[in-house]
């Protein structure tokens, strides 16, 4: 009996149900014959410990590995990512210091650099991998990558940064905007809460640290940490409510979360010391690994991943795709899709053989699936076509200027206010100026823009019938403009209070008065010398100042119209001016501003942006444009297998 009782022992089975990472895994191809899954406590250089799973090949081999970084819970893989099961890959998901089970107090991207490199170091030891690594994400998992990318890593060869934006710091023509926590200055409130709320906290649960070995693995794999369901429509109404409620700096508070990053960053500024501890990209990042950024034109981060290519693009390997979609939304293509309430036309895109391509051919070396394709590949929105190019701006663009004008009044879509080409032109001849009132207890609220505002993109007439709102439009067009580039506002303005914010929002005006936004920006007076030099107004005194920060790739066919709305408020996107010059994250009161928009001569307000001056063929997809490439290239050269699609394809219609 005793032999038969050590028999069974030396033969006990398991029955261990997966957890939900394994069985996504599982589902995309990682079945339990051919891959194995470990969980590691793995200790960086200064002993922390961050929570690491490993899911790698049973066989014996040295094998490319993809890193994950997050600061989320792990519980599923994009099915982007199946295919790398069927072609041997290590896949390594990892939390970020102080998130879920990762020992260390949590901080908006905080250390994340050197815990990659530790972690990047420990995966070339590995007798399981070929010294060779990517990084792959979309949002928080793409804004880990950036300053790593820059810096750079032996074993680092490949990044694909999806929706990035948040760490991206002051590189040229961005600075300023600190992990998309500010735009102009002025505090995104909107995205900042939804964020922080559920994902920021400093301070949370812990694994025991008598646990060691086995058992520590046993528990890390069996729990997660909770947290608060940012999708649960009860947190959202509550959030929604805290942030409506003055102080700013107390919304979170009042949801009853423990303290986080959010209420540092806001009583500090843009130019604040705590900036300083966060893995941010700057100017003096100068390095690159090869990397795809990819990101959509309505995403809280488009202006700034645009910048970061155009910053980097001298480096070999980088190229910048810009879908028609929301924040890490572009895998979502279709034959008809819908841009929030807007239609598209036809958004697909090979985003899954590029991604699995690119890894292959610098983690594998395996270049043969590689498809070459331009540097930039960009949707023009409202001709559901794409254009493409070896740079950015695009060649083909020039930056062409309309002047702010109003005979009367430029208030409300009934005013007069308009967009001209020059100066001078009737209605704009001789000084003029609209003047708008910004009211921090009615603020303009927010239609679409921002970070999970639903829709995304909607008609704007609702905020365009408010006194409130200037707003200046082009003449019913005559023939098409392509706006591709970046746009920006050149104003001169004067206030009564001692500090305002100033917001435009650029717009298509459809034939049926329709007004879908594009992109909006802002800027904080206080800040109109530099964000490292608040100053409070002069009341009456006009300052010239420059909005930045938006970019966009839009079609305007004839019979619409080109429109930018001004106001002083776009809430609860962004956080209200409560017009005192000292602290709006303590404010709850404060004065109504009267400010004047100065325009024509002597002030000459301005409207700055790029035109494509090419062709433009409406309706032709990515499939398309693709095929075509292919066959002129086997016209030039039998058995070539390019797949550079043309800038804008046939002619059809001049931008």
């Amino acid at each position: 009996m005793a032999e038969a009782d050590d028999a069974h022992q030396d033969h006990r089975e398991d029955f261990i149900p997966p957890t939900a990472l394994e069985s996504a895994v599982r589902g995309l191809g990682a079945d339990t014959v051919r891959y194995r899954v470990d969980y590691v406590m793995l200790p960086m250089r200064d002993g922390v410990r961050l929570a690491t799973v490993v899911i790698r090949p049973r066989a014996a081999g040295r094998y490319p590995t993809l890193l994950v970084r997050t600061p989320y819970q792990v519980t599923g893989l994009p099915d982007q990512l199946g295919p790398i099961f069927n072609n041997d890959y290590v896949l390594i998901a990892q939390n970020e210091r102080g998130s879920e089970w990762s020992e260390g107090e949590f901080g908006f991207l905080t250390n994340t650099t050197a815990d990659a490199q530790d972690t990047l170091d420990w995966v070339s030891e590995q007798e399981w991998s070929n010294g060779r690594a990517g990084l792959h994400g979309c949002s928080s998992t793409a804004e880990n990558q950036l300053k790593l990318a820059a810096i750079g890593h032996p074993a680092l060869r490949a990044c694909v940064a999806m929706s990035s934006g948040a760490g991206i710091g002051d590189i040229p023509g961005a600075e300023g905007c600190k992990g998309l926590f500010y735009r102009g200055g002025v505090p995104m409130i909107g995205a900042a809460t939804r964020w922080f709320a559920p994902f920021g906290i400093r301070l949370r649960p812990k694994l025991p640290a008598t646990a060691d070995g086995d058992e520590l693995s046993r528990i890390l794999r069996r729990y997660l940490v909770s947290a608060p369901n940012a999708r649960d429509p009860e947190y959202g109404r509550a959030l929604g409510k805290s942030a409506r409620q003055p102080p700013s700096g107390e919304v979170l508070r009042r949801m009853g979360a423990p303290m986080t990053g959010y209420e540092t960053y806001l009583a500090e500024g843009p130019a604040g010391p705590a900036w300083g501890e966060v893995d941010l990209i700057d100017a003096g990042h100068t390095g690159a690994t090869p990397s795809l950024n990819i990101n959509g034109w309505m995403d809280i981060g488009a202006y700034e991943t645009v910048k970061l290519f155009e910053f980097q693009q001298h480096h070999p390997e980088q190229y910048l795709i810009m879908a028609p979609t929301e924040h890490c939304r572009m895998l979502g293509t279709g034959p008809d899709a819908s841009l929030g309430d807007r239609p598209m036309g036809d958004t697909r895109f090979p985003y899954d053989e590029m991604v699995i391509s690119w890894f292959d051919r610098f983690l594998r070396e395996e270049p043969a699936d590689w498809q070459p394709m331009p540097k930039v590949q960009v949707f023009l929105m409202g001709a559901a076509t794409w254009l493409t190019g070896e740079s950015w701006p695009l060649p083909g663009t020039e930056e062409r200027t309309l002047f702010l004008a109003s005979a009367t009044s430029a208030n409300t879509l009934w005013g007069d206010g308009g967009l001209v080409p020059v100066a001078d032109a009737p209605g704009a001849a001789g000084a003029g100026k609209d003047e708008f009132i910004a009211d921090p207890r009615n603020p303009v609220p927010s239609i679409g823009g921002g970070l999970g505002m639903d829709p995304i993109c909607a008609d704007q007439r609702d905020a365009e019938c408010r006194a409130d709102v200037l707003v200046y439009s082009t003449p019913v067009l005559d023939q098409p403009v392509s706006i591709v580039g970046d746009v920006r506002a050149e104003l001169y303005v004067s206030a009564d209070v001692d500090d305002a914010d100033v917001f435009v929002k650029l717009v298509d005006v459809y034939p049926d008065g329709t007004a879908y936004n594009l992109a909006s920006s802002c800027l904080r007076l206080r800040y109109r010398d530099g964000f490292d030099r608040p100053a409070n107004l002069v009341p009456g005194e006009i300052y010239r100042v420059q909005i930045t920060g938006i970019t966009t790739a839009n079609y305007f066919p004839p019979g619409h119209q080109v429109r930018i709305e001004i106001a002083g408020s776009n809430f609860p996107v962004a956080d209200r001016n409560w017009h005192t010059g000292g602290r709006n994250d303590l404010a709850s009161d404060g004065p109504v501003a009267h400010i004047t928009l100065h325009h024509g001569a002597g002030h000459p307000s301005a409207l700055h942006f790029r035109a494509f001056t090419g062709e433009v063929t409406t309706g032709r997809p990515m499939a398309s444009l693709r095929d075509a490439a292919v066959q002129r290239a086997g016209t030039h050269s039998a058995g070539s297998c390019s797949a550079v699609p043309p800038a804008a394809g046939p002619e059809s219609a001049t931008g």
